[in-house]
């Protein structure tokens, strides 16, 4: 449960502005931090009124944390790391005990504040952030306490334990969460029948898509029938097979979906025009061909352009599609523009070159 993604206009607490977040969760939490110690030592002094109080310590401490909240918001990208968010929970206790040495009376409230850093640890930092944050951790503390002995040794040890243990506790269940969000998120993106994208997943890439780009439709022929004749389990099969040999046609920033019943769509990034679309339903006829199923495949074919919209494009893809299935199946077709004056023509048909476009008269 990292929280870093937030573009700084939500605000989890409901009560700070949206700059707050500028830089992730990550950092509105850390510089909750450093404010909720600022705010914990002020009350601390309003309601217990210790004696004495060094006033220019304490004045130093708060334009301390007011500069890192600064810079960590004029300067988002110094916590590009996670490592470089070890800076608040540091931050937070150094000035606990600062604030301890200028209010020796305060040192019994100030030390509690030290769970809140090891639990910001345990959420934010990786998996040994607690242990490097020891170290401070404990030089702070024992200052705080305005000497050490045999028993307050003990009870370093003790409290100790305590912080590393909530921030491995914390952690554990961060990364755990990570795996179940990841999982999530394919799961709602991602046909399980395939392993290419869904519609949802479909959506996401076709919103990429720019000029150049080639926008095939497939559909599996006779498909009904082929569920009719010899079942709905072999119907699958044939779906897991064709979708496992378009994924392995594509190259990396291809991508292809199934958005629905036996049809599916790819997305191109090839920037070569259609010639990539009739190679890869060569390649993908071929190696579909090969596993015997008795099954073949249409598709159409549409060039992304400056002047259509993608949703337009996959239009057109569509009607070169059936415009392949009228014309007998097993073949693939390439849709005109509208203003082009040349009219969808068929690319290949029974694995066949079909000639070139023909201009309309």
């Amino acid at each position: 449960m990292r929280w870093n993604g937030r573009d700084g206009n939500d605000d989890p607490t409901g009560v700070l502005p949206g700059w707050w977040w500028r830089g992730g969760d990550a950092v509105g939490y850390g510089r909750l931090l450093g404010l909720g110690s600022l705010l914990t030592s002020g009350l601390a002094l309003a309601v217990l009124r210790p004696t004495p109080v060094h006033w220019s310590l304490l004045a130093a401490v708060v334009a301390v944390h007011l500069c890192v909240a600064w810079l960590s918001h004029a300067l988002p990208r110094w916590t590009a790391s996670e490592w470089a968010l070890l800076v608040y929970p540091v931050l937070a206790m150094l000035g606990l005990a600062l604030t301890t040495i200028a209010a020796p009376g305060l040192a019994g409230v100030m030390v509690g504040y030290f769970v809140l850093c090891f639990a910001y640890t345990g959420l934010f930092l990786p998996d040994r952030g607690a242990l490097v944050l020891l170290v401070p951790a404990l030089v702070t503390y024992i200052v705080s306490l305005h000497g050490f002995n045999a028993q307050l040794a003990v009870r370093t040890g003790f409290v100790a334990g305590v912080w590393l243990a909530l921030a491995q506790l914390l952690n554990r269940m961060r990364r755990r969460q990570d795996v179940l969000v990841a999982q999530l998120q394919a799961d709602a993106h991602i046909d399980p029948l395939t392993g290419l994208a869904n519609r949802r997943g479909m959506a996401r890439f076709l919103a990429e898509a720019e000029e150049g780009d080639v926008l095939v439709v497939f559909d599996l022929d006779h498909f009904k029938r082929v569920n009719d004749e010899r079942g709905h389990a072999y119907g699958d099969h044939v779906l897991e097979t064709f979708g496992h040999h378009l994924g392995r046609q594509l190259r990396t920033r291809d991508r292809a979906a199934r958005s629905g019943g036996e049809e599916m769509v790819a997305l191109l990034r090839c920037r070569e025009q259609e010639r990539c679309g009739k190679q890869l339903t060569q390649r993908l006829r071929e190696a579909f061909g090969n596993e015997d199923l008795g099954v073949t495949f249409s598709a159409g074919l549409a060039v992304v352009t400056a002047d259509r919209t993608v949703e337009e494009t996959l239009g057109d893809a569509d009607r070169a599609l059936y415009r392949a299935k009228r014309a007998g199946r097993d073949q693939v077709w390439l849709a005109a523009g509208p203003h082009s004056g040349v009219a969808d023509v068929p690319v290949w048909r029974h694995g066949r070159p079909a000639g070139f476009p023909v201009l309309v008269a």
